[in-house]
């Protein structure tokens, strides 16, 4: 149950993440205009409609113009201080989870929060993934010093905390994007996951089925690649679901200390920072640290040894 309730939470997140342009912003899904019709111009910007958003969009329109829109139709990045809308607004029928302190919907953000996060957390998954791999293979394939060497190395990376080297380099560097966070989340995290890779590949490499497969004649290589790599998969999974849990939480802290997405990127961090800024209002602190504790436990449940 614990399982696919996880399951179920990252599924939510993945389609939160793909359909966020859908599922809030001030462009319609689909659009009939002056007798044409135009599909997703909320992501796609068709000739004529390009660049017509919101009441001007709507201003536009005739009586026999239509048009489908997202659930929530507020731009995530347009800051709004003056007329009706207020900055740091309480939760009303206009905005169900509120403003924030520039006058942005709160819903609107925490929906394109998700694909941050996502982004953010596949990527370091996958990176870390890679690295992993090609050091494993490398080590468990030469073996004497280049394994001794591989493994040390990793050693030295586990020893210091992800989150500090995170913090630190992105301090150093500045704002460089969601690909620095993504890189400096995968590179500590690969130097864990190859050493689990080193150990999964070597008991396989001394198991009854690689000994057999090597006195029909394999290769080393094939030996390495096709009979002992499926063995350590296993665990390299288990390892990349920690990988994304740690990137979740990580670009959370980066965005909540002011080192994550650059503006005007939408970020679960960024909500909260403005929480500790305004008083901690509750529509700013509530639903980003929901949202970052249920992703990030949910990744570190599939985690888990079953």
């Amino acid at each position: 149950m614990r399982r696919r309730l996880a399951w179920l939470t990252v599924a939510l997140a993945l389609g939160t993440a793909l359909l966020a342009d859908c599922l809030a912003g001030d462009r319609p899904i689909l659009l009939h205009l002056r007798g044409d019709t135009y599909w997703l111009p909320n992501v796609i910007d068709h000739a004529p409609p390009a660049g017509l958003a919101g009441d001007v969009l709507r201003a536009r329109m005739t009586r026999e113009d239509w048009a489908l829109w997202p659930p929530v139709r507020h731009d995530p990045t347009a800051v709004r201080t003056g007329g009706a809308i207020e900055p740091l607004a309480a939760p009303s029928h206009a905005h169900w989870l509120g403003t924030d302190d520039r006058g942005r919907d709160v819903l609107a953000r925490l929906i394109h929060g998700t694909r941050t996060a996502v982004v953010v957390g596949a990527g370091a998954a996958a990176l870390s993934v890679l690295l992993a791999l090609a050091l494993a293979l490398l080590a468990a394939g030469r073996g004497g010093a280049v394994r001794g060497g591989v493994v040390g190395a990793c050693d030295a990376i586990s020893a210091v905390p992800a989150i500090v080297v995170v913090i630190a380099a992105q301090g150093l560097i500045g704002r460089g994007g969601l690909m620095a966070v993504v890189v400096l989340v995968a590179v500590p995290r690969a130097a864990d996951t190859a050493r689990l890779a080193v150990a999964g590949l070597e008991r396989a490499l001394a198991s009854d089925f690689a000994l057999a497969a090597r006195a029909v004649g394999a290769t080393p290589r094939r030996v390495l690649l096709r009979h002992a790599l499926p063995h350590a998969l296993p665990q390299v999974a288990i390892a990349a679901a920690l990988t994304a849990a740690t990137a979740v939480l990580a670009e959370a802290a980066l965005g909540y200390l002011g080192f994550g997405a650059p503006p005007p990127t939408a970020s679960w961090g960024e909500l909260l920072r403005q929480a500790q800024d305004s008083g901690f209002a509750w529509w700013l602190t509530l639903p980003p640290g929901v949202a970052i504790a249920g992703l990030a436990g949910a990744l570190g449940a599939l985690a888990q040894p079953r």
